[in-house]
């Protein structure tokens, strides 16, 4: 007799499960469950057998074989698009089909006896016979209505509970005549409960419906595949061919396994072939483990399904965990219930997944991390929230809604009682939804909130100190990753959060340390119009404007037109600049990336030389970066720009010392001996950089008396607006101006390196230079008499950066070519 098995599903549901095998492949009591439906049907007759494939087949094709281990002839159906139920059966069998067709799922585990639905089937002369069974929540379910006869007179797909009018479901288990095959058509998606039965029951064919006894489970979700395995424990439902055998009562034992005389075993539990079990270490009840899983000593399992191959470490806890193949679980983990663990993964020394928690293939838990939410797209998770400029991750995944609320909370317990803080964002829609999450955090805490709407973070650098606010956090997408969103923390200075300030946000947060305010002690927001006016103001109140308006500038610009419209039309009007726009922004989700703006500074070149302009401009996303276009359609490169700000601070700032990051060119030192002033190297960190500019109150509002002060180097504005000034001063062009700039030739090289890794090359590089000119204020900086190399690790990316500077361009590739050398070469000799 003739079976189709339908095993094409991808099981969306099961993820991360299925990421790496079709959901018939998932494993059932240590074998895939498409296993215990082909020896379902072989003990009930059917050795005929065809499985129609779609999803990943080759992992089925390749374990299955020809079916002749399993005592029947099993073939395959690939459908190259999906063709819904009844089409991908139809596509089996053909037109050739003259004897009755069992069709079943592949990915359901079920002991309901098959030779009594063909019998009922055939006893009651139907053209096509569902098997039934009753369920306790049919919401997620077709249901079936039948007479007393068991005809079919009704049928509803996933009702709601106000439709509700039986608890007899469809298994998708049908006994069919050869007829109503002809009934589906060739090559369409054609579906049994959408199509076919409806179909048929309009035509008044003889449609009935099995109510079977025993067990099933068609495997719909997580909580579904725990509680089948559970079941199997129980003894609910009977399953053939498992190779264990008991060891105590309630616990089976696999082939070649080893268990210590100090283990600690209970039961029911399954431990599958050449698993070994260490001393002291306990499986407990309702535990199923795969064959190969290395289970070392101290370690604790509860209600648990381990897949083949895994490594659970010594000390670790596994409370209601699924850990797929080939997972490694350092020692002392702690994951608890509901946490899925995807194949190849490894979790570090003492990371704790919170419950609930999904960690997809081949991903790298650092140790000590506290995983709190799913980790999907990145490498990994480390125990660090903050990166380089904050917080980022996926948008609306890693940086969901509810982290937002968290991290704000996080924040909010470390600021004074009834404080207020500063919330904004950029002007799409992510942001602005995250946005909202933010302000409910600070507010569910007590803090008081200054909600700015869409603007950039300059503008809330600004704000905080205007508003005599004790904090800000600024939502945007990412600069540089398309998927991701970003978090600035700012503190009652406008600055970036510093390092002391962010391990005390992250504490709070792992530990779930948030201050619930009374309800009476609830925060308010309080909107704040005309800002931009305020932060235009302040920015040109120590600017020559008269000077400036009276040169009367033609520049040509492009900016993003969104929010940032209401910012540079506002300033150059005042500037008195007649402005060529090229808004750049394409309407969707999110902004241009950079590297799709700097594609387009040919054309903007072009438009500056064809319309006489004095410059050209373009202002990133958040109004932080600019990058110049000289009156000759020259672009002022990204260390020119650095040293042409640097210029114009010496020029119009006075400091008594310039800060520079460790960076930057020694050009800029040259310029510096030149004013008679000194220069600070800094950490490339934000923070690091905008302390030291603050220290030094460059461009502070009202000329320095206490106002708020602004970043030149973070904030495009203050810095077009000095440059200008300067232009005015000195009767000088764009061109003339960089120029007054000696050459500079640096090199930027990037070095792969496994975060694990870093501080050992790190130790060994400064070793080998142990007797050589060296500055480690970030990284390990090599002078090379006039020329120097910076060894930097990346804060945010499992990386090197490699700065070079010489008295060429070839000269400064080939240091940094030389050190990536020794980077690649110790990473070598390490592992």
């Amino acid at each position: 007799m003739k079976a189709v098995i339908m095993a094409g599903g991808k099981g969306t549901r099961l993820r991360p499960l299925t990421c790496c095998l079709p959901k018939p492949m998932v494993p059932i009591a240590n074998q895939p469950m498409m296993t215990h439906i082909i020896k379902l049907v072989k003990q009930h007759g059917f050795t005929n057998v065809t499985a129609t494939l779609f999803y990943l087949p080759d992992a089925i094709r390749n374990y299955f074989g020809d079916g002749r281990d399993f005592g029947l002839e099993l073939n395959y159906a690939i459908e190259d698009v999906p063709l819904g139920t009844a089409g991908s059966v139809k596509n089996a069998c053909g037109a050739a089909l003259k004897d009755t067709l069992l069709v079943i799922s592949g990915d359901t585990l079920t002991d309901i006896n098959l030779a009594e639905a063909l019998e009922f089937h055939r006893s009651k002369g139907s053209a096509a016979t569902l098997v039934l069974t009753k369920v306790r929540s049919p919401l997620e379910y077709g249901l079936v209505i039948t007479d007393t006869g068991g005809r079919i007179r009704r049928f509803l797909e996933k009702p709601g509970w106000g439709e509700v009018f039986s608890d007899c479901v469809n298994t998708g288990i049908y006994i069919l005549e050869p007829e109503v095959l002809k009934e589906i058509p060739d090559g369409q998606v054609f579906d049994f409960s959408k199509n076919l039965f409806p179909a048929l029951l309009k035509k008044k064919a003889p449609l009935y419906g099995f109510l079977a006894k025993g067990y099933w489970s068609d495997i719909g979700n997580l909580d579904q595949y725990r509680e089948a395995q559970i079941d199997i424990l129980r003894g609910n439902i009977q399953v053939a061919g498992t190779q264990a055998v008991p060891y105590q009562p309630g616990v089976w034992v696999g082939e070649g396994s080893e268990i210590s005389a100090d283990a600690i075993l209970a039961g029911p539990a399954l431990i599958g072939s050449g698993c070994i079990v260490s001393a002291g270490a306990f499986v407990g009840e309702f535990s199923m483990i795969g064959d190969d899983v290395r289970i070392e000593s101290g370690s604790s399992i509860k209600r648990s399904v381990i897949w083949s191959g895994s490594r659970i470490g010594a000390g670790s806890e596994l409370r209601g965990v699924v850990a797929t193949s080939r997972t490694t679980i350092g020692p002392q983990v702690a994951a608890f219930e509901g946490a899925v663990i995807g194949e190849r993964s490894y979790v570090g020394e003492r990371a704790i997944i919170r419950p609930g928690v999904k960690i997809w293939p081949d991903k790298q838990i650092e140790a000590g991390a506290i995983i709190n939410d799913s980790v999907i797209w990145s490498a990994g998770t480390g125990k660090s929230l903050f990166g380089r400029l904050g917080i980022s991750g996926t948008a609306n995944m890693a940086i969901s809604p509810e982290f937002g609320a968290k991290v704000a909370a996080a924040y909010a317990s470390l600021l004074p009682r009834s404080s207020s803080a500063v919330v904004s964002a950029d002007g799409y829609r992510v942001s602005r939804m995250l946005k909202r999450a933010v302000m409910a955090g600070f507010l569910s805490a007590g803090i008081n909130v200054y909600d700015l709407g869409s603007l950039t973070t300059p503008v809330a650098r600004y704000a905080i100190r205007a508003l005599n606010a004790a904090a800000g956090l600024q939502i945007r997408l990412s600069p540089y990753y398309h998927d991701q969103v970003l978090l600035e923390f700012l503190d009652q200075e406008g600055l970036n959060i510093n390092r002391a300030t962010e391990r005390s946000v992250e504490n709070a947060y792992f530990c779930e340390d948030f201050p619930r305010a009374a309800v009476e002690d609830i925060g308010e927001v309080v909107f704040v119009p005309r800002l931009i006016e305020g932060y235009m103001d302040g920015l040109l109140r120590s600017t020559a404007v008269d000077q400036i308006a009276a040169r009367g500038y033609k520049i040509v610009v492009t900016y993003d037109a969104g929010h940032l419209s209401m910012l540079l039309p506002g300033l150059f009007a005042r500037l008195n600049c007649e402005i060529v726009t090229i808004p750049h922004r394409e309407h969707g989700p999110r902004p241009k990336s950079l590297d799709q703006i700097l594609a387009a500074l040919d054309d903007l070149a072009g438009l500056v030389r064809s319309h006489g302009a004095d410059l050209g401009i373009v202002v990133d996303n958040n109004a932080e970066r600019l990058i110049l276009i000289d009156e000759q359609g020259r672009l002022v490169q990204d260390e020119q720009m650095l040293a042409l700000v640097s210029l114009i601070i010496l020029k119009q700032g006075n400091p008594q010392a310039l800060p520079i990051p460790v960076t930057a060119s020694r050009v800029i030192d040259q310029m510096a001996d030149e004013y008679h002033r000194s220069v600070i190297r800094t950490q490339t960190s934000p923070r690091s950089q905008m302390e030291r500019l603050a220290e030094q109150k460059i461009f502070d509002d009202s000329g320095g008396s206490g106002g708020p002060s602004f970043q030149p180097t973070f904030d495009a504005l203050i810095s077009l607006a000095k440059i200008l000034e300067v232009m005015t001063r000195d009767s000088l062009t764009l061109g003339q101006l960089v120029d007054m700039i000696p050459p500079i030739h640096m090199s930027k090289q990037t070095a792969d390196c496994p975060w694990q890794s870093k501080g050992l090359v790190m130790r060994s590089l400064i070793e080998e230079h142990s007797n050589d000119a060296v500055e480690m204020i970030d990284g390990l900086k090599v002078f090379h008499d006039n020329d120097w190399v910076l060894v930097l690790p990346d804060s945010d990316q499992p990386v090197f950066q490699v700065y070079s500077e010489a008295s060429s361009k070839e000269e400064a590739d080939a240091l940094a070519e030389l050190y990536l050398g020794r980077i690649e070469r110790l990473q070598t000799q390490l592992s």
